[in-house]
């Protein structure tokens, strides 16, 4: 079986996989530990296999994509150490099966390109990929050429900040308010955040789109499910689209 990490910001996912299938057989989604070590790190996981009641899994390759390269080095020697392999850590200069037109490619989030890399392979269309997590990514995939896109802040992310930031405000969830118009400070936030980042999402979609209403537009990251019912514009939702990415570039790299 293979083994694939996509360690965010804010959170990790592990995925196994049987080797020949894109789609993992089990995930366990746990905090990113910035500054996680050897030990603490293979407990993490021989504890997420345990839950999937076996560890005999005869691990014969793993892969990561990183977007904090202070954790890179204890899952280097964590593969090593717990199933002997080497894991492929997943750069601009992987192999692909797209081109990437970006100024400086190493400056590029391995996730975005891991998610056009599944895009690509799953869709056969030109699309628009919006990850929606600690930061929201919107990417652009046309003719298997990734041509850029946007980073905009991320709904926690801007929330905890505006609660940093003043004396009075303070964080609330991210839900549909029953109006838009509110009357207190708490529901005046709730509305504010809703609608904001709704109309942040849609917006900066319909801006990249054009005239060209061909793209498929594509949602993933930990918030889409919270936001996919509220958009006006089609979109797909699929949540799995990194973790099916790691296992297509780890059959590529292998």
């Amino acid at each position: 079986m293979i083994l694939g990490f996509n360690i965010g910001n804010t959170h990790t996912v592990m995925g196994l996989y049987n080797d020949g299938s894109p789609e993992p057989v089990y995930t366990y989604k746990y905090p990113t530990n910035h500054a996680v070590t050897q030990q603490e790190l293979s407990d993490t996981i021989k504890n997420a296999l345990e839950q999937y009641n076996s560890t005999s899994f005869g691990i014969k390759g793993a892969i990561y994509s990183s977007v904090v390269p202070q954790c890179n080095d204890a899952y280097d020697k964590a593969c090593k150490n717990l199933f002997t392999v080497t894991a492929h850590r997943i750069t601009y200069r992987s192999r692909m099966p797209i081109t990437i037109e970006y100024d400086n490619p190493a400056q590029l989030g391995v996730d975005r390109i891991v998610n056009a890399v599944a895009a690509y392979s799953d869709y056969h269309t030109d699309c628009i990929i919006v990850d929606i997590g600690t930061a929201i990514t919107f990417c652009l995939l046309e003719h298997g050429v990734l041509k850029g896109g946007l980073i905009a802040p991320g709904v926690k992310a801007a929330m905890k900040g505006l609660a940093q930031s003043t004396a009075q405000l303070f964080e609330v969830p991210f839900e549909k308010p029953a109006s838009i118009m509110a009357h207190n400070t708490k529901d005046a936030l709730i509305s504010g955040f809703f609608y904001g980042w709704v109309s942040l999402i849609e917006g900066i979609i319909q801006k990249m789109s054009g005239a060209n209403a061909h793209y498929t537009v594509i949602l993933t990251g930990g918030m889409a499910d919270l936001i996919h019912p509220h958009l006006s514009i089609p979109a797909k939702i699929d949540t799995m689209l990194t973790m099916r990415g790691l296992y297509y570039m780890y059959d590529i790299n292998r």
